[in-house]
């Protein structure tokens, strides 16, 4: 029997996916009012939904074989590696520009695809161009606008940058694997997989939060309050929501979600924290948003 969740995202795909651009689209902005380091709010994002997905398996009744089990796991410890370049990344360009740089994955998956040998479409090579022009606006290290305003909506964009992309380079490298789970075996099922991969995000985040000395936010209320949020949002609404809407949706459709999410942060941080962009950083989300959707579409 399917999930709840996938189950109403797969009967209603536009209202599920909309749902889910929504949940995951604050993940940022409740990673920051919590207060926790990077390695603390990607524990917290592990731990509390892993008792959610875990019931919500259960009622799939799949049984995945010890080997994809183990995948998924690994698959999880390069999720906590993307969540904790994200998180520090945050401060550095701002909680909406933030989520901006991690969509890069698309190149990531397209040079492994190219790599063993797949056809690499040749749109998606011509949009790389556009990828680095984008890049290079969100970091201001070209800025067209330079002088005209005086804004910037994190502490240092250049780094923050080089931070998305480690980002966008683990989360491309857990989307190769999970994929490869998902085609391999009919007998997993996606909640089985986020359980699992669960598992693995707690274990690599559980470490660097103990050698960093804390696996607790300096406030526990309402740090703790934010962190249990963000994680029933992002990790038990939102993704599983998106990921089972997005094959009943026409391409466009999920093109048009794809941009709206990050535009949602970027409302929220220049409502909640005051983060306004500069112009030229701007330009750059628009464009890296379009050598992206170029890239990925079908």
């Amino acid at each position: 029997m399917p999930a709840a969740p996938l189950g109403f995202a797969t009967r209603h795909p536009r209202l599920g996916a909309a749902l889910g651009a929504l949940a995951i689209s604050q993940s940022s902005t409740l990673a920051k009012l919590s207060g926790g380091t990077p390695a603390v709010v990607t524990l917290f994002r592990g731990a509390i939904s892993l008792p959610f997905l875990w019931l919500i398996a259960r009622r799939e009744g799949h049984t995945a074989n010890r080997r994809d089990r183990f995948l998924a796991v690994g698959a999880g410890a390069l999720f906590a590696l993307d969540l904790q370049c994200f998180h520090i990344s945050i401060p550095l360009l701002g909680v909406g520009l933030a989520t901006v740089v991690p969509n890069a994955q698309v190149f990531i998956v397209g040079i492994y695809a190219a790599l063993t040998g797949e056809r690499t479409p040749g749109r998606a090579i011509a949009a790389i161009p556009f990828a680095f022009l984008g890049l290079a606006l969100l970091a201001r290290v070209v800025d067209p606008f330079a002088g005209a305003l005086n804004v910037s909506a994190g502490s240092d964009p250049a780094l923050g940058v080089l931070w998305g992309l480690g980002a966008a380079s683990f989360y491309g490298l857990y989307l190769v694997i999970t994929r490869r789970i998902s085609s391999g075996s009919s007998a997993v099922g996606p909640f089985g997989m986020l359980r699992d991969a669960a598992i693995g995000t707690i274990l690599v985040s559980g470490l660097i939060a103990a050698a960093g000395g804390t696996l607790l936010p300096p406030d526990l209320w309402p740090g703790v309050g934010y962190l249990v949020l963000l994680a029933l949002m992002s990790q038990v609404l939102g993704y599983p929501l998106i990921n089972a809407s997005i094959p009943h949706l026409p391409s466009v459709v999920g093109s048009v979600l794809l941009f709206v999410q990050p535009l949602m942060t970027v409302v929220a941080g220049a409502l909640i924290f005051g983060e306004i962009p500069a112009p030229g950083q701007l330009l750059g989300a628009l464009i890296l948003f379009s050598g992206v959707l170029v890239a990925a579409r079908r």
